[in-house]
C-alpha cells in the first residue's frame, strides 16, 4: 500500500518492444507529462475516447498542482491567510467536483467497452481486477471529499495528487492499455462496427 491507495499485484508492465519497466519508475515522468500537457507515448492506448479522457486526467493533475503555493512544504493552510485559504478551497472544491464527475463517466465508458468487446466473457478475471481498481479509485476520491476541511486543503491536495498520479502511472498502464490492445485486435467486434 502506498499513500493509502491499494496497489494492484502486478509490478512491471511491458512498455514497448518487449521491454519491461517498473510502474513505480513511471511516477518520475509525471512532471514532464504535465508540462507537455499531453499523454506520454507509453500511455497512449490508441482508443480515441479513452485517450481523450486520459488527457483530461493529465490536465486535472496539472490544475491541482496550481492550486496551492507549495503543496509539498506546507503542513496546513493556516499561514496563508483567510483570502488565500478561501481561494484554494474554492478551486479544490470545483476540481473535486469535476474529477468525481469525470471518474463516474470514464469508468462507465471503460466498463462498457469491456462488455461490448466481449473481454468480460473471454477474461472475466482481468475485467474484474480492472473494475475493482475503478471502485478503489472512486472510493478514495470519496474519502478525500469526506475528509475535506478548510484548515487542511493542502493535505487533501497532496492526497488527491498522489491518487491521480498513481492512477496515471499504475492503472492506465496495467489495465487500460490491455483493454485497448484487446479492442484493437484484428478480430474485434468493435473494429467492425
Amino acid at each position: 500500500m502506498s499513500n493509502g491507495v491499494k496497489m494492484t499485484k502486478q509490478r512491471t508492465v511491458e512498455i514497448a518492444f518487449g521491454e519491461h519497466k517498473s510502474v513505480d519508475t513511471l511516477s518520475d515522468e509525471v512532471a514532464h507529462w504535465l508540462n507537455a500537457g499531453d499523454l506520454p507515448a507509453q500511455l497512449v492506448t490508441g482508443h480515441p475516447l479513452i485517450d481523450t479522457e486520459h488527457r483530461f486526467l493529465i490536465n486535472a493533475i496539472a490544475n491541482l498542482r496550481r492550486i496551492c503555493l507549495d503543496q509539498v512544504a506546507l503542513k496546513s493552510c493556516i499561514a496563508c491567510g483567510k483570502p488565500m485559504q478561501e481561494r484554494c478551497e474554492g478551486n479544490l472544491i470545483g476540481l473535486l467536483g469535476d474529477i468525481f464527475s469525470f471518474i463516474l463517466d470514464h469508468f462507465k465508458n471503460e466498463e462498457s467497452i469491456m462488455r461490448d468487446s466481449m473481454l468480460v466473457i473471454v477474461d472475466r478475471e482481468v475485467c474484474q481486477a480492472h473494475m475493482e481498481d475503478h471502485a478503489e479509485i472512486a472510493a478514495k476520491v470519496q474519502e478525500i471529499v469526506s475528509a475535506f476541511d478548510s484548515q487542511h486543503v493542502v493535505s487533501r491536495i497532496r492526497e488527491l495528487d498522489a491518487l491521480l498520479s498513481r492512477w496515471v502511472t499504475n492503472h492506465v498502464v496495467m489495465h487500460d492499455l490491455l483493454l485497448s490492445r484487446w479492442v484493437s485486435r484484428d478480430d474485434s467486434l468493435l473494429r467492425r462496427i
